[in-house]
């Protein structure tokens, strides 16, 4: 994974520089504008020059202003041909520029831990990934077309007009400073407002994505008239900011205009009167005044683009939060590949606690034997969930190890670790993308008939065969097309297809009716075939498959055996089987 500098201009220089030749013809080519501003007005000051000292003999007008001609058509024809082709040349470049800078954000971002996507709404990150590559690009037209323009222009301007009338260009000078004083220092203010309101546009991005992907919620609860009045409070914030932001783009503006407007005016104005005593001649004045309502026309567009640049700049430096957070899990330098020959698992002395609550884990010692099948059972919150979560990586540990082979989890990279886990949640969540593709997810090697015969070990090749796409039925958003259960059996077929030598169920079977789960289960037999299995059962009757019990209170493993062994112990595990009701354990300690 490449470093993403955390800085605005350093991220921008980051990817820039990846095509050098390219961004630099592309800063340069503006350039060309000095031609419209100095070179068409000198060929039309010599024009009226010549007319004038021919006038007496006009057959010698053609030839006397031919020359004139002909740099302005050159000048014309330059304009336009380069012109053309850097928006040629653009096409080629700008989206690999844009593409590059959305698939770099999303690989750090993705590098975050579980913690990290559960506590942000997946559609402000989305608009986060989104707004910069357009952002970035938006600025690099701004620099291009309206900073460095303007730059050269004014530059090329102060220079043809001291040749001519140096002090017009003096007056010029102290134009060009004011107004680009104006501009750079109300800039900082339009960025401040810029930020703010794109944090409140990506909030309610997020809100407005959250609302749609539980719709299902929306309608079963008949709450839409709720939920919209939860959206219009954000929606306020982001109006509010928002018309901030308008108010301060325009206060730039208006600056601007009115700062040219006057300057402009004072520029006509001792013109004219200069022509009049006749200390310019007409070429002259021609030559000044049309580059003085083209150096208003490009300092107009500067202002508009300034304010422009800073609601761009503030916009991506709030989406560059994306990779200014650091990751909360990370792979050790040179991290090895984990190599899982049999699948042991232990637990040395391990301790930990969720920020800011007490340990759930204290010095906890254990080892799961190669090919074991343990179950792990106990009331919500006992911490079940946190132990396989420990295993898989999403949180690290505050101290002691845990090894698979002998190897700590923490010195291996999380991808080689993750590969050799197979997760069968209990909700599982689906790709909106094919049934064959969600399937093939688990192992994007397998050939189509691996897939397929993956389908009928978990039973879910009869259903899809009589979708009328059949494999390549799309299932919806998180899968909402299919029923739980045949998302469940999706979801079995995945990790048949994954073959990873230690599996993990959490109530795997609990979503489907009763024939479907006898087949099941046999499938599942077979997948745990040789593997270290860790089944998380809310329904106790699914453990007497298991070699081993791990029951759980309150963060402490009480209990460890059979069942039989459990059952005689008359403690713990006893009363949790004696509290389960229609097969499954409550969510808590009812007799307190």
């Amino acid at each position: 994974m490449q470093n993403l500098p955390s800085t605005f201009w350093r991220f921008f220089w980051h990817f820039i520089k990846k095509w050098p030749i390219s961004f630099a013809l592309f800063f340069l080519t503006p350039c060309i504008l000095i031609l419209n501003v100095t070179v068409i007005p000198y060929s039309l000051k010599l024009i009226i020059d010549a007319t004038e000292q021919h006038l007496s003999s006009r057959e010698l007008i053609v030839p006397a202003i031919t020359p004139a001609l002909w740099m302005l058509a050159i000048a014309w024809l330059s304009i336009l041909i380069l012109a053309r082709a850097q928006n040629w040349w653009q096409g080629y470049i700008i989206p690999k520029f844009e593409a590059d800078i959305r698939m770099s954000v999303m690989e750090y971002l993705t590098h975050h831990s579980y913690q990290y996507f559960s506590n942000n709404l997946s559609g402000q990150l989305a608009t986060k990934v989104n707004n910069l590559p357009r952002t970035m690009d938006s600025i690099r037209m701004i620099i291009s077309w309206n900073i460095i323009a303007t730059i050269s222009i004014a530059l090329a301007s102060l220079i043809m007009v001291y040749t001519v009338a140096p002090i017009f260009a003096y007056i010029m000078f102290v134009w060009i400073a004011v107004t680009s004083s104006i501009s750079y220092y109300l800039s900082f203010y339009v960025q401040r407002a810029a930020i703010e309101n794109a944090n409140d546009y990506t909030i309610l991005s997020g809100k407005i994505v959250d609302i749609i992907s539980n719709i299902i919620s929306v309608k079963l609860f008949a709450s839409r008239g709720t939920e919209l009045t939860y959206l219009h409070k954000t929606q306020d914030l982001e109006a509010t900011s928002n018309k901030t932001l308008i108010i301060t783009l325009n206060f730039l503006r208006i600056t601007v205009e009115i700062t040219s407007v006057l300057m402009l005016g004072f520029t006509l104005y001792y013109l004219v009167t200069s022509w009049q005593d006749g200390k310019i001649s007409s070429g002259d004045f021609a030559l000044i005044f049309n580059i003085s309502f083209a150096l208003m026309d490009q300092l107009w567009y500067l202002g508009q683009a300034l304010a422009d640049l800073a609601k761009d700049i503030g916009t991506a430096k709030q989406a560059l939060e994306l990779v200014n957070r650091p990751h909360g899990i990370k792979d050790k330098e040179n991290a090895q590949q984990l190599k899982v020959t049999r699948g042991l698992i232990e637990f040395e002395n391990v301790t930990f606690s969720y920020k800011n609550n007490g340990n759930i884990f204290t010095d906890t010692n254990l080892i799961i034997e190669a090919g074991q099948k343990v179950g792990l059972v106990g009331f919500s919150g006992s911490g079940k969930t946190t132990f396989v979560n420990l295993i898989l990586r999403f949180f690290d540990i505050n101290s002691g190890a845990i090894k698979i082979d002998g190897q700590s989890i923490a010195e291996v990279t999380q991808d080689s670790l993750r590969r050799n886990i197979t997760v069968i949640p209990q909700d599982t969540s689906l790709f909106h993308r094919s049934l064959f593709e969600n399937i093939h997810y688990g192992n994007i090697e397998a050939s189509d008939e691996e897939v397929y015969e993956a389908s009928k070990m978990a039973h879910c090749h009869e259903f899809i065969q009589k979708l009328k796409d059949g494999y390549q039925s799309l299932v919806g958003e998180r899968g909402v097309k299919l029923s739980g259960g045949q998302r469940q059996r999706i979801a079995i077929a995945r990790a048949i297809l994954k073959q990873s030598p230690i599996l993990i169920l959490d109530e795997a079977t609990s979503a489907l009716d009763s024939l479907t789960e006898k087949y099941i289960q046999e499938s599942l037999k077979i997948l745990m075939e040789k593997k270290t299995t860790i089944v998380i059962a809310h329904r106790l009757s699914t453990l007497a498959a298991m070699n081993r019990i791990l029951v759980f209170d309150k963060g402490h493993i009480v209990e460890d055996g059979t069942h039989d062994q459990l059952i005689r112990k008359n403690s713990h595990y006893k009363k949790l089987w004696t509290m389960q009701a229609g097969g499954f354990l409550p969510e808590q300690d009812v007799e307190g």
